[in-house]
């Protein structure tokens, strides 16, 4: 499969405010029982590790950027929404078996109700723009997909 037909897309899934304590505080240990169901739907579609993703926890960034601006020192960060990320290198077919996979393996319903979670969670799906300066972290999973691609060759 030529490379040129893959993305870079990032899955977001805001969770409301920070658990007090455990994987969804913010100062908490282990990797967020959310994030790891991202991570394992994406194994799902093409087997472990065959499609190149990253997942992440923290604060909404938008929302972060923002109190940090108009509440400088007074800024709470526990009273700013979390969310879990999931960036992958996929291609359109695989992006349509991941959404799905995502909707099964987090049981969301349509009003945005999750049974993984036990709340209601928004769930956001972007394009990440490679030729963008501010994108270049996600760089690392277009290298991960041609060294993949290299040793199977």
């Amino acid at each position: 499969m030529d490379e040129d037909e893959r993305d870079v897309w990032e899955f977001a899934v805001e969770l409301g405010l920070p658990d007090e304590t455990g994987p969804g505080a913010l100062d908490g240990e282990g990797i967020h029982p959310i994030a790891l169901a991202l991570e394992e739907s994406a194994h799902r579609i093409e087997g472990v590790n065959r499609i190149p993703c990253y997942t992440s926890f923290g604060p909404v960034t938008a929302l972060d950027e923002f109190a940090q601006r108009a509440w400088g020192d007074g800024y709470d960060a526990a009273r700013v929404p979390v969310e879990c990320r999931l960036a992958v290198y996929v291609t359109d077919d695989e992006l349509d078996a991941l959404v799905t996979a995502i909707v099964e393996d987090l049981g969301i319903a349509e009003d945005g109700y999750s049974t993984a979670a036990d709340r209601k969670v928004t769930v956001g799906l972007r394009a990440i723009a490679l030729d963008s300066p501010e994108n270049g972290f996600y760089q690392h999973l277009v290298d991960q997909y041609r060294d993949q691609t290299s040793a199977s060759s």
